[in-house]
């Protein structure tokens, strides 16, 4: 059976054995690693799929959302925090805007290109600043929100321009010469490193020499499993085991559907494209904790600058230091420019700590005790903005950047003289540092493999009762995106998962009763890619995620004519409370739709 599977174009390495799962009945399972990259890379129509996905998913959050903007000109619609589902604090926002806005005005740039304009949060603060500012999204009704906005004050935007295109289908503005090309907060939607390699190369081709290319709240993917942990840490019950917010964690890596990158591609960039000069990588700004300023960054590229004045200051190691230490040297020694490398990053070490510890050999900790552990050990960092606050009350301008050696939780500060920093450009060890351009898909998470995998399952099935007699097709197929292995390199199958992973760490099965149930279980399981679904089962702990809940949103709607919102859906995230609501809706007069939450409280759903 292994060497049938093996045989397969799409599948690198399979191990089937006879598994008990949790209901304890015994079957043969087969555990496949796919031929991920290869496949993926030659099916354009997955790509696509994706992009059109998450244009859906933009659409429905700005339709939903717009009777609840209190500032058409800064709308942050979608803008929700993975921990609670809530909206982001507006004035947290606005400091994450801010933050852009500036590095973008910093270079006065006359003319502007962005790429993934949105409900125009930059574009409000940036084009009255220009001559012309091209604004392009794959969302017609972003841009058509956009519109709306700029009717009220035509003068004032008269200069902006809108087109609805794809990052990658740019080329014909080459001639434009942008001073500034932005990518803030797209690049995530990506459905992988190759079309942002694409997205880049256009972008090159549009920007003037001396220009920059600005990308924006990049997701960092040697924090990615930080984020995760830190989160499931957070919506975990008190109660759960180390094993299993472990296995969740696992759970939502495989699952991750945004591109994250590591900061070392752009260093490569400058192989792959000589007309790259120089590279600036920020971590984000923000005095609030949030993922936005805990796990992103922003990326300058210059295409082609002028011969100029370019800081390398001497590096000093800063990963004993404390903020008052720091400012010390500064005042007492007064260079003219100073690295600190090595420095601990206060927002996200206790983070990387949490990884860390659910790495080392099992303990019997549950969450409630892990919680208590990991605030009494707290790791001692420094907040960047507190370096950010030391640097301009003593005369300096500060380049903090990811550190060019150790752990995902150290940086390195570069402080420059303020007037020397306006005159060049300042560098930091990690943007000096030779990366060699090759096997790109590892700078990158690949953001189809999860849609992959659902859809290679039942095309293994077939695959295999199409060659071997019905007993020895396995009755459970599992894709792992590597297998476990012993510490002598051979494949550990006791450590191999049961076939119903997802929901061994959720709640207890309860079967669909009612009709309406079966049909929304029905619906969960085609869009899931899973079998059986649980009335109490949270959509989410199954794997669902953003892109999947439009789906859902969509077949719910065809199937019992209720405006079910993405809202509700994560308000109410199993079947047992929408189908409650979608009962109670039945009962109302059809003009005063209502549905109600699992709390018992009437809320909102945009009918």
């Amino acid at each position: 059976m292994e060497a049938t599977l093996t045989q397969h174009p799409s599948v690198k390495q399979t191990v089937v054995v006879a598994k008990e799962d949790n209901s304890g009945a015994q079957g043969l399972v087969a555990y496949i690693v796919p031929l991920v990259e290869s496949n993926i890379t030659s099916n354009p129509e997955l790509s696509n799929t994706q992009i059109n996905s998450w244009q859906n998913l933009f659409n429905q959050q700005i339709d939903e959302q717009k009777s609840e903007v209190t500032d058409p000109l800064f709308n942050i619609s979608g803008w929700s925090s993975s921990y609670d589902n809530q909206s982001l604090p507006e004035r947290q926002m606005r400091i994450w805007a801010g933050d852009i806005v500036a590095q973008v005005l910093a270079h006065k740039p006359k003319k502007v290109c962005e790429i993934g304009c949105g409900t125009g949060l930059l574009l409000f603060q940036i084009a009255p600043h220009t001559q012309a500012y091209y604004g392009i999204d794959i969302s017609r009704i972003s841009l058509e929100y956009i519109q709306q906005q700029i009717l009220q004050e035509p003068e004032k935007y008269a200069q902006v321009n809108l087109a609805q295109k794809r990052a990658d289908e740019i080329g014909d503005l080459s001639a434009q010469n942008f001073d500034v090309v932005i990518l803030n907060s797209v690049i995530q939607y990506f459905p992988n490193v190759e079309y942002l390699l694409q997205a880049i190369s256009e972008a090159i081709q549009i920007v003037k020499p001396g220009g920059i290319i600005l990308l924006g709240d990049v997701r960092c993917l040697p924090l990615m499993k930080a984020f995760h942990s830190s989160v499931q840490l957070y919506q975990a019950t008190p109660s759960l085991s180390r094993q299993q917010l472990k296995e969740k964690i696992d759970i939502k890596m495989e699952q991750e559907r945004e591109l994250l990158v590591s900061p070392e591609l752009f260093v490569a960039l400058q192989e792959k494209h000589p007309e790259i000069t120089h590279v600036q990588i920020r971590l984000q700004r923000g005095t609030e904790h949030n993922e936005l300023n805990k796990y992103r960054y922003s990326v300058l590229l210059h295409i082609e600058a002028q011969p100029g004045t370019v800081i390398t200051p001497t590096v000093e190691s800063g990963g004993a230091l404390s903020v008052q230490q720091i400012e010390t040297y500064l005042r007492d020694i007064g260079p003219e420019s100073i690295c600190f490398s090595g420095l601990v990053n206060g927002r996200v070490a206790n983070d990387v700590e949490l990884v860390e510890w659910l790495s080392q050999p099992e303990s019997k900790q549950n969450v409630q005790q892990l919680r208590q552990f990991l605030q009494e050990k707290r790791v001692n960092g420094i907040d960047p903005e507190r370096l950010h606050q030391l640097s301009s009350d003593n005369g300096y301008s500060l380049e903090l950047c990811w550190s060019a050696q150790g752990g995902p939780e150290l940086m390195d500060g570069v402080f420059v003289r303020s007037e020397l920093a306006k005159e060049g450009i300042v560098l930091t060890p990690l943007t000096q540092k030779s990366v060699v351009a090759s096997n790109w898909h590892n700078y990158g998470n690949n953001p189809l493999s999860s849609q992959f995998r659902k859809e290679l399952i039942p095309e293994l099935r077939e695959y295999l009762q199409s060659r071997l007699p019905e007993y020895m097709v396995p009755s459970g197929l599992m894709v792992l995106s590597q297998l476990p292995l012993t510490p002598n390199g051979k494949v550990d199958r006791k450590a191999l998962p049961v076939t119903d992973m997802a929901s061994s760490v959720s709640t207890e099965y309860v079967a669909p009763q009612t009709q309406t149930q079966k049909a929304l279980a029905e619906i969960w399981a085609e869009v899931l890619g899973i079998e059986k679904v649980g009335i109490h089962d949270n959509f989410f702990d199954l794997g669902g995620h953003s892109l999947m809940a439009t789906q859902v949103v969509s077949r719910v709607q065809q199937a019992f004519g209720n405006e079910l919102t993405l809202q509700g859906l994560f308000e109410s995230p199993t079947i047992a409370g929408i189908a409650k609501n979608i009962e109670v809706l039945r009962q109302l007069p059809q003009d005063k739709t209502t549905l109600i939450s699992e709390t018992e409280e009437y809320e909102r759903f945009v009918l």
